[in-house]
């Protein structure tokens, strides 16, 4: 089982513009386990999204009598407010049954703008 997981997340990566995770969750209720999978899948994107760097950089150059001054100026911030993952995508799910319940594996996307 653990095999089958490692390959269901491995195939499906990340992009640039595109935020893939893979989650799963165990009851014996199909629709507890769809929900905790689910779930999961929500906490792994909103951590990845809120742990987002902010940054502003200023360069400038300024010509006196005594020749031009060049400054750099960076500023970067690392904050959590309110994450917001309302246009995630469910790409896909996988239902197995195990030890008398379900096991259900979800794949979430998040496009990044």
């Amino acid at each position: 089982l653990r095999t089958f997981v490692n390959v269901f997340c491995e195939k499906h990566k990340s992009t640039d513009k595109i935020i893939k995770v893979c989650s799963n969750g165990f009851s014996k209720d199909l629709n507890i386990a769809t929900q905790k999978s689910l779930m999961s899948g929500k906490l792994k994107l909103a951590d990845i999204v809120s742990h987002s760097l902010v940054s502003n950089e200023i360069i400038t150059h300024k010509e006196s009598g005594k020749g031009v001054v060049k400054t750099y100026d960076l500023n970067a911030t690392s904050t959590l407010d309110e994450v917001s993952i309302s246009n995630y995508r469910v790409v896909h799910t996988k239902v197995i049954l195990e030890k008398g319940g379900y096991r259900v594996m979800t794949l979430l996307s998040l496009k990044i703008s």
